[in-house]
């Protein structure tokens, strides 16, 4: 609870009098002596008696002011004392204003102020110092940089403000509890299209505030996070700009919001991206989460049918099928009869470049201390950190790790030029393999760091590989690693913190039993009882003094690379999800039909390259509508099986062949996938995927998927087709649902559209429905007169009453890809249209090429 202090309002007032009366003093003598002192002088003497007079305004606004909020807030808190979430004046009328809503203001604030003592102090000091030809110049230059780029970060926050608006999201329900839905709307101001749409990402933090005075740190730990992202086509339009709609579901066992201890806090918050020409749209937001009567009594309800969770776990599953990350820095080959993850050396390129710098900017202070008079103690300790820190800036640039799974063992290789250990383990010893992170520094926007590492059953823990800088990347290695080896697949991220569970409202601090907190792909392991001890205190300040430099480099890395990952984010969800950049050309130009072949001495060059280099000249030129260059391709690819890989040249290609506007390169893209996973377009394999499908169910969605493609390439379609169609329709896991109707897509059949519709119209799951639509108008394999056949469907829908608005919305979508027709969204409107021009633009579509469809090139 808020409780108002008058005597820290009457220290604050103290403190400003200090600064403001010498201040005022000190102005009003620059002044009036000025005829005494130079112009220059004068100036910077009265700019900074005129900041700290500003400093000590502020201290006595920040004294009354804050006061008297204060009040008002205990004021608030005393009236609903068991509602914490109407003690915020935005939360309680059912919104959440973004926390960067200050920021013009603050920035603009620290630009006037500090560039007051900037500018002055520059005008007086440069002209003396280029007079004398000083070469300390180039420092004073060097620092008055700092007043430009602050006018730049203000001036920036202006322009986005006026670009967006006062954003803020629109609460449906307050609070939102564990177990239920946190939906709502992202109101803002938007004067263009996101191309790949909107990302969002809902998160559960634990911020840490450590230390005091100039140690003073603040760690923020993920406990659980979720991500998905908003098509363009969904984002809603009101009278003042556009609404990005926002649904997520809430573990029933999450922790809820708590703000009572300033140090040690639980926080839900909101992020929002979006790329757009100019200024990019981010936002942050924060989101009341809270346990209400009637959540906690449907919660007891189901667990009154279900074993109880361990304390403090979230019940989302421990394994869900990891997809491959878009940029994967590890490269996986086939060695000596096993599957070797090789981690090369710079992989985190931004922080090992800056902690080379930040390096050697120490190792110099080192040697000078060591050249100069100073006390022993001094270049001793500072060149005993200097160790540690080539050390880390050699592991970080030169450090590489092997981990090779095969023959019932699992082999470890670490080295820095060469030099290093192998450990060797059974797969009968090994008890798990895990991903582990640590708490970030700093902001919402921290990158944390990942590593694997292995538990054997005896208790020993071996870290295998570090320096891995995607969630993702590192919970897809520790899937492959575990399914390769046999085990139990658990792709929960540990991380690494000495704190114990975060408090919670109503909880003590300290749990008395030992558990666990698993968040969906994120695992926080304590086993505390009760407070830390003195000697665990000094401990954890020794450990603090040691890794101060590091958190330097941590801070330059995480803020250098957050946007590089975020775009990697963005690629891997879009290329998970399925997802299409939208299309440039409607329908492929004639005179690509007749583009350049590949001679014969191209095609004796390329058929003399490595595989990898092999198929990706082949397909790229298939690409360009290669006639001879597909043949080539169709004949060469099944040897490519275990020999090539998903490079970025590679991911670029087959994410181009998806959407060509060519069917046989379509064709060519099922054929790659299916390479790069390893399987023969055989009935052997199809029997093998259908026995996967069906006694793996970390690999069933992937199977299905992979099914859909055989049977489109003509292999055992009459087996395939209907267990693709049981799946689609009746297993229980949506996610698989999704996946079997990614793969019906293959299928290239009049009948795959009339499943396609039926999975479309009545599947319980907004994801299958989406995915299906987009299959029946745009992607996969059908003619585009099989597609025109289905217009009667989708007008009949869009003509029922009871047809819902988002299921409408995806249904004239699906009729303007099909047909490429501006039509109005009314029902009337394209029935008419329908009437007067359908059989004219079915005409059109019979007189294609059978392979010209609707694609990007």
């Amino acid at each position: 609870m808020t409780k108002p202090s008058k005597g820290a309002a009457a220290f604050f007032i103290f403190f400003g009098l200090m600064f403001l009366v010498p201040g005022l003093l000190s102005l009003f003598t620059f002044l009036a002596n000025s005829r005494n002192h130079s112009t220059s002088g004068t100036i910077a003497g009265a700019a900074i008696a005129l900041f700290i007079s500003a400093i000590g305004a502020g201290f006595l606004l920040v004294a009354v002011g804050g006061y008297r909020r204060m009040k008002a807030q205990a004021a608030v808190e005393e009236a609903n004392p068991a509602s914490p979430w109407l003690w915020r004046t935005d939360w309680a009328s059912r919104r959440a204003e973004s926390q960067r809503k200050n920021t013009e203001i603050t920035a603009w604030v620290v630009c006037v102020f500090c560039n007051l003592v900037m500018i002055p102090v520059a005008v007086s000091i440069i002209p003396q110092l280029a007079r004398r030809s000083d070469p300390r110049i180039f420092l004073v230059l060097g620092f008055s940089l700092i007043g430009v780029i602050l006018f730049v970060v203000a001036l920036r926050a202006t322009l986005r403000r006026q670009r967006f608006g006062n954003t803020f999201f629109e609460l449906y329900s307050l609070p939102f509890s564990p177990g239920g839905r946190l939906t709502g709307r992202i109101h803002l101001k938007l004067d263009s299209n996101a191309a790949h749409g909107v990302d969002l990402r809902i998160s559960c933090i634990r911020k840490m505030v450590t230390g005091s005075g100039d140690s003073r740190s603040t760690s923020q730990t993920t406990l659980w996070q979720a991500e998905q992202n908003v098509r363009v086509d969904a984002i809603e339009m009101d009278s003042v700009g556009r609404m990005i709609p926002v649904d997520f579901a809430i573990p029933p066992d999450a922790y809820v919001t708590d703000h009572d201890n300033p140090s040690d806090q639980v926080l839900w918050l909101l992020h929002a991206q979006a790329d757009i020409p100019g200024i990019n749209y981010t936002d942050d937001f924060e989101i009341p989460v809270f346990k209400t009567s009637s959540a906690s009594e449907r919660l007891s309800a189901d667990s009154s049918e279900t074993l109880a969770p361990a304390a403090g776990s979230f019940s989302d599953a421990d394994a869900a099928p990891i997809a491959a990350p878009a940029n994967s820095k590890v490269i996986i080959s086939s060695q000596d009869g096993g599957t070797q993850f090789y981690f090369p050396a710079f992989r985190t390129p931004s922080r090992a470049l800056f902690l080379l710098i930040f390096t050697a900017i120490w190792t110099g202070v080192v040697y000078f201390l060591f050249r100069s008079s100073a006390p022993w103690f001094f270049p001793v300790v500072f060149g005993f950190f200097d160790v540690l820190l080539i050390f880390a800036m050699f592991h970080v640039v030169l450090g590489t790790s092997r981990i090779r799974v095969g023959n019932g063992e699992l082999v470890s290789t670490s080295r820095i030029l060469g030099i290093g250990l192998t450990k060797c383990f059974s797969v009968s010893d090994i008890g798990a393999v895990v991903a582990v992170t640590s708490g970030q520094q700093g902001g919402t926007q921290g990158q944390s760091m990942y590593a694997i590492r292995l538990r054997t059953k005896n208790g020993r823990r071996i870290t295998l590989a570090d320096e891995i800088a995607s969630r993702q990347e590192a919970r897809w290695i520790v899937s492959q690693i575990e399914t390769l080896a046999g085990l139990k697949i658990d792709t929960h991220v540990e991380v690494d913190a000495p704190y114990g569970p975060p408090p919670q409202p109503g909880q003590p601090l300290f749990n008395s039993q030992s558990g666990s907190l698993r968040a969906g792909s994120l695992q926080v392991g304590w086993q505390q009882s009760r407070p830390p001890s003195r000697t665990s205190t000094v401990i954890s300040f020794a450990v603090f003094a040691l890794m101060v430099a590091g958190m330097f480099a941590w801070q330059g890395w995480r803020f250098s690379t957050f946007k590089t990952a975020a775009s990697a984010a963005r690629a891997n969800k879009a290329r998970t999800n399925g997802q299409r950049v939208p299309a440039t050309a409607n329908v492929v130009a004639p005179h690509h039909a007749a583009a350049a072949t590949i001679t014969d001495a191209d095609a004796e060059r390329v058929l003399a390259l490595p595989a990898q280099e092999q198929a990706e000249q082949l397909l790229e030129r298939a690409i360009g509508h290669d006639q001879r260059a597909l043949d080539l391709f169709e004949q060469q690819v099944e040897s490519w099986v275990g020999h090539i890989r998903l490079t970025d040249h590679m991911r670029q290609l087959e994410r181009r062949s998806q959407f060509s506007s060519d069917l046989r390169v379509r064709y060519a893209n099922a054929d790659i996938n299916l390479t790069l996973d390893g399987w023969q377009k055989n009935e052997q394999a199809a029997e093998m995927l259908i026995d996967r499908a069906r006694t793996d169910l970390h690999y069933r969605a992937a199977a299905v998927y992979f099914l859909g493609m055989l049977a489109g390439r003509g292999v055992a379609y009459d087996r395939i087709h209907p267990v693709l169609i049981d799946y689609a329709k009746n297993d229980p896991d949506a996610s698989v649902r999704q996946w079997a109707v990614e793969g019906m897509r293959y299928l290239g059949k009049s009948e795959a559209l009339d499943e396609l519709f039926e999975s479309f119209t009545q599947d319980p799951s907004n994801n299958v429905r989406e995915r299906a639509g987009c299959n029946l108008s745009d992607c996969g394999n059908f003619t585009r007169l099989q597609r025109m056949r289905m217009v009667p469907k989708f007008l009949d829908l869009v003509t029922d009453s009871s047809t819902c608005a988002q299921m409408r919305a995806w249904s004239y979508m699906a009729l303007r890809e099909i047909t490429d027709a501006n039509v109005p969204a009314d029902p009337q409107a394209w029935k008419n249209w329908y009437r007067n021009h359908g059989s004219e633009k079915m005409a059109e579509f019979e007189q294609l090429d059978w392979w010209q469809v609707r694609g990007d090139e």
